[in-house]
C-alpha cells in the first residue's frame, strides 16, 4: 500500500542516486513516532539459495522499534534473545498505521547488550515504489529531528512567538500568552503545505504554503499533509516544548478534514 500519492513525489532519478551513495547521515527515530519493524532471522550468513532471502518458514520473526535511521540502512533494537549474523540475508518489514512496507535487506552487524540487541540492517531496493515509499518515511524522521531554534523569542502585544527551523526551509512557529505562558497557537510549514493550530476555540487549518494561493486544498491532499505532519511531529526533538509537541501531535491526530474540497477559514492572527 503505498503511503503518500499527492505529496512527497520523489522522483526515480533522485532515488538512483541515493543508492550509489556508500554512506549517509543517519537520523534518531523519535519515541512518538509509529514505526516498527520485524526482522525473520535464521542466524545463517547465507541463505538456502544465493541472492534470496529467507523463506517465510525459516527462523524466528524478531520485532522491534528502529533506533535511527538513512537512506540505505536503519538500526532496529530487538531482544536479547534474537540471534543473527552479519551478511544474513533476509526482509525487514515496516509498519505504520495501516501501512506495510517490505525490503530486502542484508544483516550489516549485530551486538547483543544486557537489555536489548541492536541490528544494523542494509537495504537493498529493487523497486522504485518501494524505495519511494520508504523515503517517504526518511524525510518524516529527517524533517522532524532536525528541527533548531531559529531566533530569540519575540513579544508583539499579549504574545511571545518562538520559532525553530528544519531542512528544506521547514518552519516551526508557536504564539504563547505573554502572562501564562500557554500556547495559543502554532503553524508548521513543512515543504508546499502549512498546517496551523489553535487552542481556542479548538481548530485546524491545512493550506498551500505560498500567500499568493488562495484554491482549496483536496480533501484527499489535506488528509496526507494532515498525516506527514503527525509523523513529523512524532520525531520532534526535545529542544521544542513539550506541551508544544504534544499540542501538534494532538490536533493531527485528533482532527479530521470533511468530505470534498476543504477550505477551512485561516487562522486569526
Amino acid at each position: 500500500m503505498a503511503l503518500f500519492t499527492r505529496i512527497l513525489d520523489f522522483k526515480k532519478a533522485f532515488l538512483s542516486r541515493l543508492r550509489d551513495k556508500r554512506s549517509s547521515p543517519r537520523y534518531n527515530v523519535g519515541a512518538a513516532f509509529p514505526l516498527k519493524a520485524s526482522l525473520l532471522l535464521t542466524g545463517d550468513v547465507r541463505p538456502a539459495k544465493k541472492g534470496a532471502a529467507a523463506a517465510r518458514s525459516a527462523g524466528l520473526s524478531w520485532s522491534g522499534r528502529i533506533g535511527n535511521i538513512s537512506t540505505n540502512g536503519l538500526n532496529v533494537l530487538l531482544p536479547p534473545a534474537a540471534h543473527t549474523a552479519r551478511g544474513e540475508e533476509t526482509t525487514v518489514r515496516l509498519t505504520i498505521e495501516g501501512h506495510e512496507i517490505e525490503i530486502p535487506c542484508e544483516i550489516a552487524h549485530f551486538r547483543v547488550l544486557s537489555t536489548h540487541s541492536v541490528c544494523g540492517v542494509k537495504l537493498n531496493f529493487s523497486d522504485y515504489a518501494v524505495q519511494k515509499d520508504f523515503h517517504q518515511l526518511l524525510e518524516a524522521v529527517r524533517v522532524g529531528t532536525s528541527f533548531e531554534t531559529a531566533r530569540p523569542a519575540k513579544t508583539s502585544g499579549n504574545l511571545i512567538s518562538q520559532q525553530w527551523r528544519s531542512l528544506n526551509r521547514s518552519l516551526l512557529t508557536e504564539w504563547r500568552h505573554a502572562d501564562t505562558r500557554k500556547i495559543q497557537r502554532f503553524e508548521l510549514a513543512v515543504g508546499e503545505h502549512r498546517f496551523s493550530g489553535q487552542a481556542s476555540p479548538r481548530g485546524v487549518s491545512i493550506t498551500q504554503r505560498s500567500t499568493a494561493s488562495r484554491a482549496p486544498i483536496p480533501t484527499s491532499t489535506a488528509v496526507e499533509v494532515r498525516d506527514f505532519m503527525r509523523w513529523v511531529a512524532g520525531n520532534f526533538p526535545k529542544g521544542v516544548p513539550a506541551d508544544l509537541r504534544d499540542m501538534v501531535g494532538n490536533l493531527t491526530a485528533a482532527d479530521q478534514p470533511a468530505q470534498g474540497s476543504w477550505a477551512p477559514p485561516p487562522l486569526a492572527r
